[in-house]
């Protein structure tokens, strides 16, 4: 399926063609490089190894690494993408036992332990699409072969007595965890044009037909009113609240990310028109609600905690969510403006919002292709 050249939305909200790249390299250069006390959440292991932290949770994830991995592909930063792909490799791939071929979801930033050998699926899907976006901006056949195992394996891993695939073989979509037994899904993890890339990629059209079925899957999971999901769903798409989590039935940090899932595809590869009325539904939601918030029950009512102010992180995904307007959309200039405001993220938080911030830009910028 050919890739589309997405568009700069903030040229179409009136800034300069050179606004965005100045936002993305300054982002870039406080998280990446920056003071390591306030700002930076990369680190070097060693002289062929770095590593991203969660700041706020003090450990290491696949989610960062993959985010890591993806932004330093997309910004043509290859000594540094070599560097992350290494760590990832030593010390969060599982090279045995039942979670082999997966990546660990968390590793201490002491001893670069695994906290967890358990995988989020996420982490993968990122991994992946950072490896063939590489793979092409670097001229290295090497990555696209190491993408094309590790896409075959997420669909293909063998069953044993604990983990299998992370694509659930029935109904065709990706899991929350390809632990067995978790029968339910997150709907943030459905990177519906990382499945046309890995389609191309491998050959395999099965790809094209989850992510058809990640999209029927959205349009259930969305709801009807706000366009909001929960951040974890059955797969007929109710929201799923789970014991230890039990706000998972609400929108909040992982469903902030659908937005881009669904405007991405549509951007890149003209998706399907129910990806922009989901994202037109979300933004006409926030925009008439603000100052908005970052968390809601799915129908728009409160959080059953106090919900945070709107945070990078939400603000980035909703402005890459423009992709999905016509030019002359009212809801264009607001949220591409919110985005533009923004300060880097720093300190505390800085892990999460600003992973989302820079991924943000660079999908409202119109930067992310394979």
């Amino acid at each position: 399926m050919e890739c589309k050249k997405p568009r700069d939305m903030f040229v179409e909200a009136g800034y300069g063609p050179n606004f965005a790249d100045q936002l993305i390299q300054n982002a870039f250069s406080k998280l990446f490089e920056g003071d390591p006390i306030d700002e930076r959440v990369c680190f070097d292991a060693a002289d062929d190894m770095a590593y991203i932290i969660d700041i706020g949770h003090d450990d290491i994830r696949s989610e960062g690494m993959s985010y890591g991995m993806f932004i330093a592909a997309l910004t043509g930063h290859d000594k540094l993408f070599q560097k992350l792909w290494n760590f990832a490799k030593k010390y969060l791939r599982n090279d045995d036992g039942p979670h082999k071929g997966y990546y660990s979801w968390q590793v201490s930033t002491t001893d670069f332990s695994m906290m967890d050998p358990g995988a989020a699926p996420d982490g993968e899907e990122y991994i992946a699409a950072a490896l063939l976006i590489a793979a092409k901006k670097f001229g290295r056949d090497d990555y696209k072969q190491e993408a094309i195992e590790l896409i075959n394996w997420i669909k293909n891993k063998p069953f044993n007595e604990l983990v299998g695939p992370m694509i659930d073989p029935e109904r065709k979509l990706i899991k929350f965890s390809p632990v067995l037994g978790n029968d339910f899904t997150d709907p943030s993890y459905h990177t519906i044009a990382f499945y046309r890339a890995y389609a191309d990629a491998t050959g395999d059209s099965e790809w094209l037909e989850i992510a058809k079925n990640s999209i029927e899957y959205l349009k259930k999971a969305a709801h009807p009113e706000t366009g909001l999901c929960g951040d974890y769903s059955e797969y007929d798409g109710t929201p799923k609240a789970m014991p230890w989590f039990p706000e998972s039935n609400c929108f909040s940090g992982d469903a902030w990310r659908v937005a881009l899932n669904l405007s991405l595809d549509y951007a890149l590869f003209g998706g399907d028109e129910s990806e922009k009325e989901i994202c037109t539904r979300l933004l006409n939601f926030f925009e008439n609600r603000r100052p908005y918030l970052s968390d809601y029950a799915t129908d728009g009512g409160p959080y059953p905690r106090q919900g945070r102010n709107a945070t990078p992180g939400i603000i980035a995904m909703n402005a890459a969510a423009t992709q999905v307007l016509d030019s002359e959309d009212p809801l264009v200039k607001p949220f591409v403006k919110d985005l533009a405001a923004l300060s880097v993220p720093f300190r505390f938080w800085r892990y999460y919002d600003g992973m989302l911030y820079i991924i943000g830009l660079l999908a409202t910028a119109g930067k992310i292709e394979f």
